[in-house]
């Protein structure tokens, strides 16, 4: 709490009258982070859009917010490796779940006999994780920094996404 006041230029004192413990700051800290986040990239949807166009835009949105807000990648890849319920639960309810459940119905109606949960998990995992190995990448073979675009990236997620939406369910 010491380094803290003093890098903020704030008081220690004045610090404990907010906040009992670091860890207390730090949930409002992240809960100010998430909570700033939570709208950023939720979208409308037009009723006569076609369901592969809303599934695209909702892929596109969602890698171009976590391009423009790697601290927020960051972030979610900590929380994850902590993994704090309590934080966790947070995070799942106000940031994460509404557009989890937009996106889930998106892929139930593409494709009613898939397993709608998974798959809804493995296209935000797409995204997250490309954004999360962002500083490794670099460093391996044929690395292009084209790539990093959140429109290349976009397509190859909803590519793969339509391509498994397509598939029959065994």
């Amino acid at each position: 709490m010491r380094q803290i006041a003093t890098k903020s230029s704030v008081s220690l004192g004045s610090l404990y009258t907010h906040y009992k413990s670091k860890a207390e700051l730090y949930d409002r800290v992240l809960d100010n982070a998430y909570l700033g986040h939570s709208k950023a990239w939720r979208m409308n949807y037009d009723p006569d859009e076609a369901l592969e166009s809303k599934i695209y835009r909702f892929i596109n949105n969602f890698c171009h917010f976590m391009n423009d807000n790697l601290g927020v990648a960051k972030l979610l890849k900590r929380e994850q490796m902590d993994a704090d319920p309590k934080r966790i639960k947070k995070l799942a309810e106000l940031v994460l779940s509404e557009e989890y459940n937009n996106l889930k119905d998106l892929v139930k109606e593409a494709n009613p006999k898939c397993d709608a949960d998974v798959t809804t998990v493995l296209i935000f995992g797409m995204a997250l994780n490309y954004y999360e190995t962002m500083e490794f990448r670099k460093y391996f073979p044929d690395y292009d920094d084209s790539n990093n675009n959140p429109d290349f990236i976009a397509k190859q997620i909803f590519k793969m996404t339509i391509a498994g939406l397509n598939e029959e369910v065994k």
